[in-house]
């Protein structure tokens, strides 16, 4: 049976830019957004989203490969992590196939649904849209606090 709290999910670019100096607003702000999700305990992390920020986090000379291991492994120890499911990708599949989302994206999206999470926190998605009862909300759109705290995730 799936947590009833409502939770909020975190894409690559949330983790990279919380850990990337090189924007310090971008920085602030996804650092800001993962503290309060550990504090409140509403915070999941797709798995698919740990491996691509511990990839981009090396690849673009931001963290050691140590440094991008020990920060995915406790993003996994602190938030739910979630994994794709078979369901999540047919999901994905028919998505993709009916041109809504590239498929990666559509994986992820449907790989947080199926983890009854209701908002998912990507700057690389479209603002607004709604899939399977997921929200995606941009982390830098200033209704930030108004659209989390409809999915009960007050800041």
């Amino acid at each position: 049976m799936p947590d009833p709290a409502p939770r909020v999910a975190f894409d690559t670019n949330v983790l990279f830019y919380s850990v990337d100096g090189r924007d310090r607003s971008k920085q602030q702000r996804c650092a800001g957004l993962l503290a309060a999700a550990m504090d409140r305990g509403l915070g999941a992390v797709p798995v698919q989203s740990l491996g691509e920020f511990s990839s981009a986090v090396v690849r673009k000379n931001v963290l050691t490969r140590q440094e991008a291991a020990s920060a995915a492994r406790d993003w996994a120890t602190i938030f739910a992590p979630v994994t794709a499911s078979p369901a999540a990708y047919d999901l994905a599949l028919d998505w993709w196939s009916e041109e809504r989302l590239a498929f990666w994206d559509a994986l992820l999206v449907a790989t947080v649904s199926k983890a009854a999470v209701t908002a998912l926190v990507s700057e690389d998605m479209n603002d607004g849209a709604v899939f399977a009862a997921v929200e995606i909300i941009n982390p830098f759109t200033q209704e930030l606090g108004a659209r989390l705290s409809a999915h009960g995730f007050e800041l």
